[in-house]
Formats: C-alpha cells, sequence, structure tokens
C-alpha cells in the first residue's frame, strides 16, 4: 500500500513539474517577445550560441569563416566562465558573457542567432529564442541516421512536444538529410538548406598540425578510434562488448601493427558512473582514452585515424568523406531499434564490417589496417547519398545563404 501511494506522491511531483516548466515557458516566451518587439533589431550581427563547455563543431568552424567577412559582426556567446575567458583571449572583443548586461542587450537586438546544440528551450535559460523576432539558424552537430527531434517516443510524451525550440533555418547535406530534418522538427523543406556542414570543410582541407602530434605523439603511428553512439534511453554503450575479449591478445596484435586504439565515450555516457567509466585501459599499452578533455574537438582529430569503430553514431557518415575503412559493433542493435529506431535499414547501409565477437573483430581490423580500400566502392555509395557537397565550401554556402536572408 505504501509502494502504491509513494508511486502516486512521485507522479503527482513529476507532473507538478512540468506544469512548472511549461508555465515558465509561456511566460519566458511571452516576455522575450514582448521585450524584443521594442527593440531594434541589428541585422548585421550573428550571434553564435555555444551551449556547451568548449568550442567546437559546426559553429566553430562558421564563425571563423564569417569573422573574417566585413558583411556581419559575428560574435560568439557563452554562459560558461571559463569558456568566455579561453576565448576572449583568444578572439579579443569577439566574445560576450551570456549572464551580464552586456549579453542581455547584444541578444535583444540580435536578428541571427546560430546555433549547433540544443534542441529545447532548456539549454538557453534564461533566454528563449523565438522565430517571430530572430533567424534562429541550426548548424546541427550531426547528420542523422537515427531518428530525432518528434520522430522519438520521448518528445511526445507529456506535452514534452511544445518545449522543442522552433528554428527558422536548418543545414544538411543531403536530400535525405532535408527529409530527417522536416521530419523531426516540422520544418518546411525549403528552409532546410541542402548546404553541407562547415566542420566538414576541415575534414576535407585538414593541415597536419604539428602542436597536436607533439602533443600525442602516437598520432604518428597507426590510429584506431572507437566511438559509440549515446544511448540516452538505455545503459551507455560498452566498449568491446564481446565475451572472448582478450585485452592481453588485443594488446600485443596493436603492438604488430605499430596501431593504438582511442576511446571516445559520448560526452553524456562520461557523466554516467557506469560500464563506459568502468572500462580500465591502465593495464592496456596501446588501448587509451581520448574524451573531451583530451581531444575537445574530435573533428581535429579524425584526419589522423585509419579506422573507425562505431556503432550508431553519426561520426561516421563524416568521416566517409575520407574514405577510410570502419568497423561497426552493433551488439544491442534490436535493443536500440526498438527503444530509439533509426531511419534506415542498418545492414545495408553502413559500408564496413560488422563485429560480432574479438575473433571477428580482430581479423576485420587486420584486413582493413592492410588494405583500406576494401569497401572502398561501397563507402563511396553511402558518401555520395548522405553529402551532395563534397567540395570544402559549406561554410561559404551557409555564409552566403544568411547573407540573403538579410539583405
Amino acid at each position: 500500500m505504501s509502494r502504491k501511494l509513494s508511486r502516486t506522491k512521485q507522479f503527482k511531483t513529476f507532473m507538478q513539474k512540468i506544469v512548472f516548466l511549461h508555465i515558465l515557458i509561456f511566460i519566458l516566451r511571452n516576455f522575450y517577445y514582448l521585450i524584443e518587439k521594442l527593440v531594434k533589431k541589428d541585422k548585421r550581427i550573428a550571434l553564435f550560441f555555444l551551449t556547451e563547455k568548449y568550442y567546437y563543431d559546426n559553429s566553430k568552424y562558421l564563425f571563423e569563416y564569417m569573422r573574417e567577412k566585413d558583411d556581419f559582426k559575428s560574435v560568439l556567446f557563452t554562459a560558461n566562465k571559463s569558456l568566455y575567458r579561453t576565448l576572449e583571449a583568444k578572439f579579443p572583443n569577439q566574445v560576450v558573457y551570456a549572464l551580464s548586461l552586456k549579453g542581455l542587450w547584444l541578444f535583444l537586438r540580435t536578428r541571427n542567432v546560430i546555433i549547433s546544440y540544443g534542441i529545447s528551450a532548456a539549454p538557453f535559460f534564461p533566454y528563449y529564442l523565438s522565430g517571430k523576432c530572430k533567424y534562429v539558424i541550426y548548424l546541427g552537430h550531426g547528420t542523422p541516421m537515427k531518428k530525432m527531434g518528434l520522430q522519438t517516443e520521448v518528445w511526445q510524451k507529456y506535452g514534452k512536444r511544445y518545449q522543442l525550440q522552433k528554428y527558422s533555418f536548418m543545414a544538411a547535406c543531403s536530400p535525405l538529410e532535408q527529409e530527417l530534418h522536416k521530419a523531426g522538427f516540422a520544418m518546411n523543406i525549403d528552409d532546410v538548406w541542402i548546404s553541407g556542414l562547415p566542420r566538414n570543410d576541415y575534414l576535407l582541407s585538414a593541415p597536419k598540425d604539428e602542436a597536436l602530434i607533439a602533443k600525442h605523439p602516437y598520432l604518428n603511428q597507426k590510429v584506431i578510434l572507437y566511438a559509440p553512439t549515446w544511448r540516452e534511453e538505455t545503459q551507455s554503450a560498452e566498449f568491446f562488448p564481446f565475451q572472448d575479449f582478450d585485452a592481453e591478445q588485443l594488446d600485443a596484435f596493436l603492438e604488430k601493427e605499430q596501431a593504438y586504439i582511442l576511446l571516445r565515450g559520448h560526452k553524456e555516457d562520461i557523466k554516467r558512473a557506469d560500464e563506459l567509466n568502468r572500462f580500465d585501459v591502465s593495464k592496456m599499452k596501446r588501448v587509451m582514452k581520448a574524451d573531451q578533455d583530451l581531444f575537445p574537438d574530435v573533428y581535429e582529430l579524425l584526419p589522423y585515424v585509419d579506422v573507425l569503430l562505431t556503432d550508431y553514431s553519426s561520426i561516421w557518415i563524416d568521416y566517409l568523406l575520407l574514405d577510410k575503412p570502419i568497423i561497426y559493433i552493433p551488439y544491442d542493435l534490436e535493443e536500440y531499434l526498438r527503444t530509439k529506431g533509426l531511419f534506415l535499414e542498418f545492414e545495408k547501409n553502413t559500408p564496413g564490417y560488422k563485429a560480432a565477437n574479438f575473433s571477428e573483430f580482430q581479423t576485420q581490423l587486420e584486413t582493413y589496417l592492410s588494405n583500406p580500400s576494401e569497401h572502398a566502392n561501397w563507402r563511396k555509395e553511402i558518401r555520395d547519398m548522405y553529402h551532395t557537397h563534397q567540395d570544402g565550401n559549406s561554410a561559404e554556402r551557409v555564409y552566403h545563404l544568411i547573407k540573403e536572408l538579410n539583405q
């Protein structure tokens, strides 16, 4: 009886929080709408919302392109004090601390807000982004193969869909992604630009970074990056989820190949105290962590990667631009399909080996290290499906589209 009462109380508390959140969002929407209507907008300001604690991804690469243009005053906007100090030293007078009067005034008079992360109003508190007052331009942080936004169950629960941030325009890499964004965010298809993503320009023309190599000398050898996706509905990903996994054998194999495996857990999964964090690399000589604290921007690391290991992470879609091998480890595919879902049939649309056990994995890895052109035609087929533009000019296209909005 007491357990039933406890569950009832928990449910009531949960519903009270939901109601309070909706009331707060309603108040914020109307408050900012009224205030912004009174403030004249400057269409020559491009405000880059940095909602993470690191400086990376599409916002980084588009900002660094647009800051050189005379058409816009490009400004980085962050509520993270440490990140603000770091960026202010690098880009003097081009960074604003969001939680300040200067930040509020800049926000109110800005026409163009550009973001890469954040699909709800919550990450922008106390600000609310209204498409009635601003151009909210979403660059995204991954070409999706999984369902997202309104296509997922989580955004259909308890009216949560009304918390979903509305975007004015979105960047995409292909007509396929254009359709996915349209479905996931209830967009007008003409407002989803097939421009390509600015960060991919770097992959297609990345210079050799001697400072990065000096800091991480193993980048001069063969590099294998293991980067699984975030499982928000279930437990975190497992590294090497094989019953026959042998750490000593793997180390010996990597020694023979003069290779290293770098483990990069998803930034959201790193916050969890589960299998992903508990994987012990201390006794392994050639397997090491490569999380965001070591490599804040994974796109600076990708050009050094010879083979990518992943599951359903969108990182492999951008990695296709480098035409290098990919091994998929979809050990929980059925559960993932049930809880998250994929837009496309997995086996057919993932151009690489699928490892079901450690013995297979080692053989597949050895094949790819000795013959990187294996499955090259399959990779090209899928690459062309996902990437309409492969010319390194995506930032320029996005810039011109934003410029046209403000003519």
